[in-house]
Parts: C-alpha cells; sequence; structure tokens
C-alpha cells in the first residue's frame, strides 16, 4: 500500500481538505476533527461527487470513518461528511469536504552498486550486451559521465593500456576495460575515497539511448593487521587484595593440576613426568607478545587473572628465588627473514634473559642447533627434543629446566630387589631404594585417598609420593580424579604439621624420559587459536597470520640413592610419602618447591623403568 503523499486541511467553517494520493492506494477519511464540537446522538452521511462527470451520489458508509482502498482515478473528486446530532436542546450539524487526487506512483530507478577499497583498482560495469540482444545489430556510441558536484561530467578513458606508457600518465587513472568490441566497462586505478560517487554509461545509436547508472562505493583502507596491537607489554600495577608473588604461585598451582588432568588420559596406563612450570614460562614468554582475544585465552589457560600486568615481573622475581634448586633456560630462535617487534626483543630479554638467536638457512643445522642448546641447559639429560624441522618453521620458543637434589637422608647402599605389582597383577622384579631408618613425615589424604610420602630434598624441595589404598586400576584412578588445586594445597599444608618419623621405605630405582607432544593439550586448553588464527601482533608487528605450527616437551626423572634429578623443555613434576612406607605398585609423584610454592614437576610411575 502506498502512502498519501499531501494533506492539506483547512478549518471547521467551510472545511476542506485537500488530499493528493498514490494510485491503488488506501486512506482513511475522518469526518470531523478532534477540535470538533461534540453532538448528541450523531448519526453520519456520506455523499461522493465525481470530478470526471460532476454527479452526485450518496454512499452507503453511516459512521465517522470513510475507508477508501485500491483508489483509482474513478475515485477522484469530493467526499463530503455531515454529522446530525444535538447541541443541549439545538439540532446541529456538522461537515467536512475532503478533495481527493490521484496520481500515478514514479518510477523506481535502477542502478548496479560497486564496492571496493581505497587503493585497489576497480572496474565499472557497462552491460552492453543487453543492447545486442534485443536484436540491434548496430554498434552504439558509448560514452561514461560522472555526477560531481558541479553537474554531470564527461569522463575520458584511455585506451593504451601499456604499462610503461601508463607510468609515463600519472594524472590518467581511468582506463577501458579493454580494446575490443562490445566491451564498454571502466577501470578505475588505485582508487581514493574520492572517486565514490554516481557514473553513467550512456548507450546512443541513431534510434535509442540508453544510460546504466553505476554507484561506486569506496570504503577506506583497513588498517594495518597489527594497528594498536605492537605495543610493548604495559606496566605491572600494584595489586589491591594480593601480592603479585601470591597471585603467580596460585596461578601455577592451577595451571599444574590442569596440566595433568588434561595428559592423564592422552596416554592411558603409562608413564608420565612433565614440568608445569617450564610449560608455563615458555607461554608466559608467548603471552609477552600476544595480543587481543588470543592474549585473553592464553591469560585463561594459564589460569592467571585477566590483564594480571605483573605475571612477567613476578616470573622474573621467581627465577631468582629458585635458581639455586631449578636451572632454568629460555631462548628464541628466528629466521632472519622475519621483523621481530623491538618491544617483544627488549622485554623478552628483560623478563626471562632471552636473547633472540637466527636460525639458519639449514633445517637440519637448525635440527642441530636446537638439541645442542635443550642438552646443555638440561645436564645433557634430554639430548634430542626434535628430530625435524619443517623448512617453513621461522620462530621456536624453547624453555629448559633442570633439578638435581640430594636426599637429605640418604639411602643405605644395596643392590636390594622387590615385586613391583602392576595393575594386571603381573608382578615384575625392580631395582630399588631401601632405607631400614629413613626420615620422614607422611600420613593418608583423605582428600587424595593416597597415602603420602613426603621426602626432604636440598633446598626448600620436596617429593611428594601418593600411593592408592590397593593396587586396582580403578583405587588409582580415583586418586588422579581427586587432583585438583585445593587437595593439593591441603596435603602440603598437612604434610607440614606433620612430625617426622623414622620408618623403613621402599622405594623403585627410576630413570624416566617421557616426550609429550603439547598441541592436544594446549588445544584442550582453549588455545586453538594459537594454531589457525592467534593475534601475535607484538612478536611479529608486521604479520597478522603467524600461527604455531609445532609445540614439544620432554622430560627426565631418576631416583637413585644420589637423590632426585630431573630435567625438561617445556616440562613438570609432583612427588608423595608414607610410614613403612614402600612404592611398589602404580603412584604419583609431585616435586615441590616450597620457594615457588608450586611443583616444578608432576608424573606417575605405572612401570618402573630401571637404569
Amino acid at each position: 500500500m502506498y502512502r498519501v503523499l499531501l494533506l492539506l486541511c483547512a478549518g471547521l467553517s467551510l472545511s476542506t481538505c485537500d488530499i493528493t494520493v498514490l494510485l491503488n492506494s488506501g486512506i482513511p477519511l475522518i469526518c470531523l476533527p478532534d477540535n470538533a464540537p461534540v453532538l448528541a446522538d450523531p448519526t453520519y452521511t456520506w455523499s461522493f461527487t465525481s470530478k470526471h462527470t460532476q454527479q452526485q451520489h450518496m454512499l452507503e458508509e453511516k459512521g465517522k470513518i470513510l475507508n477508501l482502498r485500491n483508489i483509482n482515478s474513478t475515485q477522484e473528486g469530493q467526499y463530503k461528511c455531515v454529522q446530525d446530532g444535538y447541541k443541549e436542546e439545538d439540532r446541529m450539524r456538522l461537515s467536512r469536504t475532503f478533495t481527493i487526487r490521484v496520481e500515478e506512483p514514479p518510477r523506481y530507478q535502477e542502478w548496479q552498486v560497486v564496492k571496493e577499497v581505497a587503493g585497489n583498482d576497480v572496474k565499472l560495469p557497462c552491460r552492453v550486451t543487453e543492447f545486442f540482444s534485443s536484436g540491434n545489430t548496430e554498434n552504439p556510441h558509448v560514452v561514461w559521465k560522472r555526477q560531481t558536484e558541479n553537474g554531470v561530467m564527461l569522463l575520458k578513458p584511455d585506451k593504451n593500456t601499456d604499462d610503461k606508457e601508463k607510468e609515463n600518465k600519472t594524472l590518467q587513472r581511468i582506463f577501458w576495460n579493454s580494446p575490443g568490441e562490445q566491451d564498454w566497462d571502466i577501470k578505475i586505478s588505485q582508487t581514493t575515497e574520492e572517486d565514490a560517487g554516481m557514473y553513467y554509461c550512456v548507450i546512443t545509436n541513431t534510434s535509442t539511448s540508453n544510460t546504466l547508472s553505476v554507484e561506486l562505493e569506496v570504503a577506506a583502507p583497513p588498517p594495518p593487521p597489527c594497528f594498536g596491537y605492537t605495543g610493548p607489554w604495559e606496566d605491572c600495577e600494584e595489586q589491591d587484595s594480593r601480592s603479585g608473588k601470591a597471585i603467580l604461585q596460585d596461578s601455577l598451582r592451577d595451571f599444574s593440576v590442569s596440566v595433568y588432568a588434561e595428559l592423564k588420559g592422552s596416554k592411558p596406563q603409562t608413564n608420565l613426568i612433565f614440568s608445569p612450570i617450564s610449560i608455563a614460562v615458555a607461554l608466559y614468554n608467548l603471552l609477552l607478545g600476544a595480543r587481543g582475544e588470543t592474549r585473553t585465552q592464553l591469560e585463561s589457560a594459564l589460569r592467571i587473572p585477566a590483564e594480571f600486568s605483573c605475571v612477567h615481573s613476578e616470573t622474573k622475581k621467581l627465577q631468582q628465588v629458585i635458581k639455586d634448586t631449578l636451572r632454568m633456560a629460555s631462548a628464541i630462535f628466528y629466521s632472519p627473514e622475519r621483523q621481530l617487534g623491538e618491544a617483544f626483543v627488549n622485554q623478552s630479554k628483560e623478563f626471562y634473559d632471552v636473547v633472540p638467536e637466527k636460525l639458519t638457512n639449514d633445517s637440519n643445522q637448525n635440527v642441530i642447533l636446537i638439541n645442542q642448546w635443550v642438552a646443555k641447559k638440561t645436564n645433557k639429560k634430554i639430548t634430542e627434543l626434535i628430530d625435524y624441522l619443517d623448512d617453513t618453521t621461522s620462530f621456536i620458543l624453547l624453555n629448559a629446566v633442570y633439578f638435581n637434589g640430594k636426599w637429605k637422608t640418604v639411602f643405605e647402599s644395596t643392590d636390594k630387589r622387590e615385586n613391583f605389582i602392576k595393575f594386571s597383577g603381573e608382578v615384575i622384579e625392580v631395582q630399588t631404594l631401601y632405607s631400614s631408618k629413613y626420615n620422614l613425615q607422611m600420613g593418608y589424604s583423605k582428600k587424595l585417598q593416597a597415602e603420602v610420602g613426603k621426602f626432604p630434598l636440598t633446598g626448600k624441595n620436596s617429593l611428594y609420593i601418593l600411593v592408592p589404598r590397593t593396587t586396582s586400576e580403578e583405587s588409582f584412578a580415583l586418586m588422579e580424579d581427586n587432583i585438583n588445586k585445593h587437595s593439593i594445597e591441603v596435603m602440603v599444608s598437612e604434610m607440614n604439621k606433620m612430625p617426622a618419623q623414622t620408618a623403613e621405605v621402599i622405594l623403585p630405582k627410576i630413570k624416566l624420559t617421557v616426550d609429550t607432544q603439547l598441541e592436544d593439550l594446549l588445544r584442550n586448553l582453549g588455545l586453538s587459536d594459537l594454531f589457525s588464527n592467534p593475534n601475535l601482533c607484538g612478536i611479529f608487528p608486521e604479520e597478522a597470520k603467524s600461527f604455531i605450527s609445532d609445540a614439544r616437551h620432554s622430560a627426565f626423572l631418576s631416583l637413585t640413592e644420589k637423590g632426585v634429578e630431573a630435567a625438561a623443555a617445556t616440562t613438570i613434576s609432583f612427588s608423595r610419602s608414607f610410614s613403612s612406607f614402600a612404592a611398589l605398585q602404580p603412584f604419583i609423584l609431585i616435586l615441590w618447591s616450597d620457594e615457588a610454592g608450586a611443583p616444578l614437576f608432576m608424573g606417575r610411575i605405572i612401570n618402573p623403568i630401571n637404569p
């Protein structure tokens, strides 16, 4: 239904309303306006006088409103409404006359819209094919015009498309699309926002003329992909309620158990050893260059409060505190063809003591270079972190840790062998560490449903060993499922309150290396964007599409008479303890640092591997 175009109503006395409506539209005619006098017992009569015949006839409508629908030219004329009624005891009449005129609706206008980004070339089409398809064989004359503030301007496209000659015509940016016949499209090179507007392709011959309209919309060029994301990590701000140290320690504990929860099911009934602090610090270094949603995802995965600006400065302090206990090193290798962000390079040096090193052009040599670095930082306990490097790999971020703690109570020198019971009930003979009088703290954790032994090590470190109450796989799985941040914190607190006692201790000797692909772990922690569409603009300010192609972690652990030795390249570990304490069945271990307030290593022994 079309809308009324014009409505002009005069006052009450000799009142008229002049109304112009569109053909086939409709309109309600209301007999009297709201401000008319109110008559009692009103009745209404309507009459119509045709504009074309001047004949008047009464209408059947007896109400206050006359609805006209699908109006055509025969309905042009005057419509008069008369209201009869009483004003007190006097009989009164009120009337209003409507003059209706009918107009043809305006024709619609159609044009094509072409959208382009400033700086790109754009083609404006002129569909002359429609001219020829109508049976017209005469070649038309075609010109292009443009609407400007000063009127319509004739364009003069250049037919020359030779690139060298184009370069000499610096002011010419409009060209015919092709010199061939029946192709009257034009091209505008290097469009600007000023090129936006209406363009007209005018097609004429001796008998006809046709104009095709094209509207060009030119959007501003998008900002660089990393616009606004290349600045340095913000300065550390004071925390409102908790110290930055407490926040970092709490995050590390939470992250450690979340990693264990993800890894435990990836390879069931297998040995596991990893260093959460190594994985975390590698991701902290990556976090330095993460921006936008990628930063948010990393903070969430690392269990760091949103916008915790002190994570890097607190990590630097932590590394200083535990340096005598845990040797930790980070490294960055990158392709010389890539440009790293200056702020990222400077802050990596400031917080993680990392000076990026350039890779060579030889993939095999790069494998040797990386493995030699890892071997050096892990006291040669991990000698092959990677065996292959793709030619497209252009950025590698590494973290390696090495721990060598001595027992505070020395195990007796013995070749004692004991039976270790596996989940299946199979019994295997293993070499053991034995002491008839070992000084340790031990007890039963209700939250973990496990016997726990705390073995003190040099420095402020302890090895916790958690043994389920039975040798069944179900009992072990229940203990694993009970591991969370709260239960570990309670276990550490309870063991610290336990009095030390002397007990017979039997532990299997262990020398264990476990390699872990981290991609599935990181994806399950909510970091899938790292492998598809990360925002790492802090690291690569000129490139928005840089993603992680590989993530690996390798960890080493040994339990010998000398003590606990562990190493990792992006890794984590935990330990356990008990009275007449024997770990001759699958158990969990946590290597704990009181200085870090978090695990350094964490794992499980399902099948001991003897040295």
